[in-house]
């Protein structure tokens, strides 16, 4: 069964089709009937639709301008128009961009039903051509998927377990035995900004190869260990020891612990960067290597509570301490994406947070204030590194440069914490309006990615490839602003900046934010501002 909807300014013709069309003769349910371009916008996001029924001329938005945003949502509907004579001209523009068919006004039943049969078998034939293609995809990335790194990555996080691999080991050259096995986690560098840096000149994936290289140089002096190496999530390489012979637990658990240090010290020395180890239980065969690997994520996130560059291991906790001193890590980038969706959820799940802290660092002070600092400080980062955005018009060092060991009780760390995502979500939520509209996302995301580029109503109505006037009919609905004063509103925001950082002249911020004309940019700042740039700077330079 297919799913129809039939868009028509015309009532009495909507009703007609909605009591003289037998759909399920045809294998279509007719879901809904919208009164107009934008009416069917709406009921696209709350139904699914496989055939449009459109009228091509109508008031508000036209038929073309839904085939284009219908495919600027990213939907595969087919589109059929319906047409006077007088407007084929339209028609024939549709079927160029994209529209299966169109039907002549006034709509006879019969030409309708034969059109309805063609429809269905060209959506089956669709449906059945994705469906291959899937299968085939999924037997191609199962083809591309089997490698070494790949089983050890799987027999890690557990999609895979170490008795059901079969010869795949011996083929792959992994040297795993059916014996004990014990996890470790090695992180290099602090990701602040000289670790950045790293990763946007390659720098950190050649440091990595070279750091995998010292710690199977340094596994050839333990005759007793099999040591594999494979690298994990950005500058964290995974370790997998084991036994040569079955040895007691505690002399296999010594030599492992030496082997850390020893691999610790040694990265330290040659490449002078911070490097945090976390270990995990030791596990009695590699059926059970997903919980050791997991005891070593935790040991690792304890660097957040009792600070890195050293070797953690997770059995130096008991169960309870353990558990209650997790650095909520997985919850940090949920609360950094509800906060850059404008999602209210932040504020409550910014409070539980909050809480989970306070809890696992036993109400001491000195813990909840570090982790609590930790937490700004990588929200602050991932929002950087994805939402670069963010920084031209925020500046998050009223927060991330604070020291958090300066507030006198655990309340007063929760409310600059809340303060913090209450700040961040409320810039979200003024320069990134409408979220729940695709159309408007893209339209403020391109603003906010490109505010140096001379933005006008032309160039982003072609980049969406939709009208003008209907784009602007749109913003204005959907965000309350008019769109070039909301162009206007982002440039003057970064222009503050600039200027606060007291190292540009007032031509030079002009031409970074596109304006050919000094003295217009001035202008409009004045306006924004009641001040002259220079005012501006001037005044900002004296709260210093």
């Amino acid at each position: 069964m297919f799913y129809v909807m039939v868009v028509v300014d015309d009532r009495m013709l909507g009703e007609w089709f909605q009591s003289h069309v037998k759909w399920n003769d045809y294998g279509f349910e007719l879901v809904c009937v919208a009164k107009d371009g934008i009416d069917a916008l709406q009921k696209l996001n709350q139904h699914e639709i496989d055939l449009i029924i459109s009228e091509i001329n109508m008031p508000k938005m036209n038929g073309i301008e839904l085939l284009n945003t219908v495919k600027e949502y990213g939907k595969d509907t087919m589109v059929v128009y319906l047409t006077k004579k007088e407007d084929f001209s339209y028609a024939k523009h549709g079927l160029l961009l994209g529209a299966y068919d169109y039907l002549e006004k006034p709509v006879s039943i019969e030409k309708l039903c034969n059109l309805l049969k063609n429809a269905y078998e060209a959506l089956k034939k669709k449906q059945l051509e994705k469906e291959k293609s899937k299968k085939l995809r999924e037997k191609l990335e199962l083809n591309l998927s089997i490698s070494r790194e790949k089983i050890l990555y799987d027999l890690l996080r557990g999609k895979e377990v170490f008795s059901k691999l079969g010869g795949l080991i011996s083929e792959y050259d992994i040297d795993i035995s059916d014996r004990m096995v014990l996890v470790g986690l090695i992180e290099v560098g602090n990701f602040d900004a000289t670790s950045k840096e790293w990763i946007k000149s390659g720098k950190l994936g050649e440091l990595i190869k070279k750091i995998r290289e010292v710690i199977h140089s340094i596994s050839k002096g333990y005759e007793n260990l099999i040591c594999n190496t494979i690298d994990m999530d950005i500058g964290i390489i995974g370790v997998i020891l084991q036994p040569v012979n079955e040895n007691k637990m505690k002399k296999f658990e010594d030599l492992s612990n030496d082997f850390f240090e020893v691999i610790s010290k040694e990265i330290k020395r040659n490449y002078n960067v911070r490097v945090t180890v976390g270990i995990g239980n030791i596990v009695s065969c590699p059926n059970d290597i997903s919980l050791s690997y997991m005891g070593a994520k935790s040991a690792l996130r304890h660097k957040y509570i009792l600070g890195g560059n050293k070797i953690i291991n997770i059995s130096q906790f008991s169960g309870n301490n353990s558990r209650s001193l997790l650095y909520p890590v997985e919850r940090e980038k949920i609360l950094a994406e509800y906060i850059m969706a404008g999602d209210d959820r932040a504020l409550k799940l910014a409070e539980n947070t909050f809480d989970d802290i306070a809890a696992g660092g036993q109400d001491n002070l000195k813990r909840i204030a570090f982790a609590t600092g930790q937490l700004i400080f990588n929200i602050s980062h991932f929002i950087d590194i994805h939402y670069g955005f963010i920084n031209k018009i925020y500046d998050f060092s009223e927060f991330t440069n604070i020291n958090m060991s300066d507030f006198n009780s655990k309340e007063e760390i929760k409310a600059y914490f809340i303060k913090f995502v209450t700040s961040v979500l409320d810039v979200v939520k003024e320069y990134k309006p409408a979220q729940s509209n695709p159309l408007i996302k893209k339209a403020c995301e391109y603003v906010l990615g490109n505010i140096e580029q001379d933005i006008t109503l032309l160039s982003i109505a072609e980049y969406l490839n939709i009208s003008k006037n209907y784009f602007c009919s749109l913003f204005k609905q959907e965000t309350g602003y008019n769109f070039l004063e909301y162009v206007t509103k982002i440039k003057m925001e970064w222009a503050k900046m600039l200027l606060k950082e007291g190292n540009y002249k007032t031509y030079e911020v002009s031409e970074m934010l596109g304006y050919r004309e000094a003295s217009y940019f001035s202008r409009l700042f004045r306006k924004y501002t009641n001040q002259s740039p220079a005012e501006y700077r001037k005044s900002f330079q004296n709260q210093k």
